[in-house]
């Protein structure tokens, strides 16, 4: 199951808010417990420094990490070789950070701390929280898909009405002649409420309605749909057959 933002790209927006707020949960708690030795602090000491490491270490790990399992799997590497790699490389500017915040507010506590020291906890850390965020993201993906958290039918939306289905990030924008609504749902849960049979998926994230078809354009390589309703939709061009089967193509 694909995980947003660590499958060799760089999260959105909608990731990162996630990402910085779990960094955030996770270094409050680790606060709390007060691992390392940190326990023998202030609370509020070990909050500020926690929570400013745990977040620096999120964004350290969310810009490096992705590229890293990229330039692994271009060289054939197997992805959880890739991903545990772009850890132990990731851990490094980590475990900086984690030795300058700490020094900035107990120096006298970690003064005889070696840098392998710093790069060994930081590595931990980084192995448990990042399988506890994969945790959390493979539990959100599943609720999110789950039958019960469909979008409920809006009043008067027929099928028929349907011209086009486009994803947007976790939603799907439904196009009718009149205006669209967005719906939290995956683009194949979409399809199979709203889609019909004469339609088809003309690309990863567009699905089109026979009827919704004015005519196809071609812009050098590569061809596109232009719907009644205005609407512009890509053609992959590994759909190119489908939609010359269908006779869509035909329309230019």
């Amino acid at each position: 199951m694909r995980i947003e933002g660590w499958d060799g790209a760089i999260g959105n927006a909608h990731w990162w808010a996630r990402a910085l707020s779990f960094g955030a949960l996770i270094g409050t708690i680790i606060a709390l417990l007060g691992p390392y030795g940190s326990f023998y602090n202030e609370l509020s000491l070990r909050l500020v420094d926690w929570v400013a490491i745990l977040l620096l270490d999120t964004i350290i790990l969310g810009l490096s990490v992705p590229p890293i399992i990229r330039f692994g799997a271009k060289a054939g590497m197997p992805r959880m070789s890739a991903f545990l790699v772009a850890l132990a490389i990731s851990s490094v500017p980590a475990a900086v950070v984690s030795e300058t915040v700490s020094r900035f507010f107990w120096s006298e506590h970690v003064r005889e701390y070696r840098w392998i020291d710093w790069y060994l906890q930081t590595l931990l850390l980084a192995v448990v929280i990042t399988a506890l965020w994969v945790v959390f993201e493979l539990a959100r993906q599943s609720w999110r898909d789950s039958p019960t958290r469909e979008a409920p039918v809006e009043d008067g939306l027929a099928t028929a009405d349907i011209l086009c289905l486009q994803m947007e990030d976790n939603y799907v924008r439904v196009h009718r002649e009149d205006g669209s609504t967005l719906h939290l749902m995956p683009l194949h849960q979409a399809i199979g409420r709203y889609g019909t049979p004469n339609g088809l998926q003309v690309h990863r994230g567009w699905w089109v309605a026979a009827d919704a078809v004015e005519r196809a354009e071609r812009d050098v390589r590569n061809w596109r749909l232009r719907l009644r309703n205005g609407v512009i939709v890509p053609i992959a061009r590994n759909r190119i057959n489908a939609v010359r089967r269908e006779g869509w193509l035909d329309r230019a």
